[in-house]
């Protein structure tokens, strides 16, 4: 007799093979399972043929420890501790699932665990979360990246305005970029609520800021705007350090922020984060590239040997790219007069100070680098400049031109003092020169040197001429009057010099 089938009902008889295996599967069939039979065989009722079929479920789950791999799987998926029934548990998790297909390439299982572990954050704000970090890590302009971290947790939040709080240890300020702000400010750490989140690394949530008295009423005082409910996040590297702070302001619907916000905003800003070091990154990779671009054209444009003026002037004019200054000013030293000299290439008027005078007065006699990150509160800077002229001088870089001749009595002589103004941000906000500024000048110094020394110019002309006569073809006791033909020479000269240097620069 034909031995039965493992499982099968006593008696029963055995099934007849299929013709083709594709012929007896279903379509969706997963290739292991049994069969199921869509209905009872002719000569066979339904009871016996569902008899049948569960013997069949049961051998094949006997026969490949069916039982012992959903157990496994089950304690895998509860080793996470819901607080919520499994089946309410299995259904978010299937949720997740769904999202993450949803999602680019790019969203990391990090981002998945997260959203899972948010359990109680509905699956619409969460999709608009995946969004928002989606287009923000999508940028990497310094400029481009702010824009778009303030637009999106607006729209995440759902809230009335942002303000985005960049910390620059350059000059230990709080940089704030604000959604109703055209240029940005700067607040000190540890002034208002921002401050004080930066310093403590806290979350502050606070449903009325004017009952909060870390609040600074300045801004709505300013702009007639009326402040009610915040949500102030820091910004924390993997390094554990804060690069800044990101406030919400003003739920909409006259509401408060709550806890949802709160988790929604806490995973936004791990992405802001790793945005704020990419942009920070691509900026150092900018300068850097302009800072040596610059350099090469400078001194291809002096290493021609045009003389004095033509390298005075490409200096004065293209020296500031050097260091993103606005202005920059080269002042030759006149030892026999005991003066500095430069010229306007505004106006191509001869500009003469007393060699101790001021700050480039200063930088010349010591022979040492000025770094001023404040003009107007340093007593040395002389004010009447910018009152004659309307220019607001903040910060400067004095750069001392030292030359190296053997036979200089005393050491290093000062041959002339490269003035740096206003240091230019990529925001075009003035802030101060830093130490790569410094340290990029220092050298350009001192390839400026070799070129002054080795120029006849520099020493006393005979017949009694200055050096700046010399250089101008002016005569040393006589300066030109500001609108006298003399002057128009000069000037006619000056820009000649001017472009026969950028000529040579190209």
């Amino acid at each position: 007799p034909e031995p039965r089938r493992p499982g099968a009902a006593p008696g029963a008889p055995p099934r007849p093979p299929p013709s083709s295996p594709d012929a007896a599967r279903p379509p969706g069939h997963v290739p292991g399972l049994p069969v199921p039979m869509a209905s009872a065989p002719a000569g066979k009722d339904a009871a016996a043929v569902e008899l049948e079929e569960k013997d069949s479920i049961e051998a094949y789950c006997r026969e490949h420890s069916v039982d012992a791999l959903v157990q496994g799987l089950v304690e895998g998926l509860l080793r996470d501790r819901p607080t919520t029934s499994p089946k309410e548990h299995f259904a978010h998790l299937l949720r997740m699932q769904l999202i993450k297909e949803r999602q680019d390439d790019e969203a990391s299982e990090l981002e998945i665990f997260e959203a899972a572990n948010a359990s109680e954050v509905p699956g619409r704000l969460l999709i608009a979360l995946f969004e928002a970090t989606k287009k923000i890590t999508s940028e990497i302009v310094p400029r481009d990246t702010i824009a778009i971290i303030i637009q999106e947790t607006m729209k995440l939040l759902r809230c009335d305005r942002v303000s985005f709080f960049v910390y620059d240890r350059r000059i230990d300020m709080l940089v704030l970029n604000a959604s109703n702000l055209e240029q940005p400010l700067r607040v000190r750490p540890g002034q208002g609520i921002a401050g004080h989140v930066f310093e403590t690394q806290e979350t502050a949530s606070t449903p009325d800021c004017y009952e909060d008295d870390r609040f600074d009423q300045t801004f709505d005082r300013q702009t007639g705007y009326r402040s009610s409910s915040l949500l102030t996040m820091p910004i924390v590297d993997f390094e554990g350090e804060c690069r800044g702070v990101l406030q919400a302001i003003n739920k909409q619907g006259a509401q408060s922020f709550n806890h949802i916000d709160e988790i929604l905003m806490e995973n936004l800003t791990q992405h802001v984060s790793i945005a704020l070091r990419n942009a920070e990154v691509y900026r150092a990779a900018i300068v850097t590239s302009e800072r040596a671009g610059a350099l090469i054209k400078m001194m291809q444009a002096l290493s021609q040997d045009l003389g004095v003026q033509s390298m005075v002037l490409t200096i004065t004019m293209h020296a500031n790219e050097l260091v993103q200054a606005d202005r920059c000013t080269v002042f030759l030293v006149d030892e026999k007069k005991q003066e500095l000299w430069s010229v306007s290439t505004d106006s191509g008027r001869e500009i003469r100070i007393p060699k101790a005078a001021g700050i480039a007065g200063e930088c010349a006699t010591e022979g040492r680098l000025i770094a001023i990150p404040d003009a107007y509160a340093d007593p040395r800077f002389n004010q009447q400049v910018d009152r004659e002229t309307g220019y607001r001088t903040r910060s400067i870089l004095a750069v001392p031109v030292l030359g190296q001749h053997p036979g200089a009595p005393g050491g290093p002589r000062p041959l002339a003092v490269i003035q740096m103004i206003n240091k230019t941000e990529f925001d075009g906000a003035i802030g101060k020169f830093d130490d790569e500024d410094v340290q990029v000048m220092e050298t350009f110094a001192t390839f400026v040197a070799s070129k002054l020394e080795r120029s006849s110019l520099l020493a006393q002309a005979p017949g009694g001429a200055s050096e700046a006569g010399k250089v101008f073809n002016l005569t040393g006791g006589s300066t030109p009057s500001r609108h006298g033909s003399k002057q128009r020479e000069a000037h006619g000269r000056v820009l000649a010099i001017a472009e026969a240097a950028e000529e040579s620069a190209e």
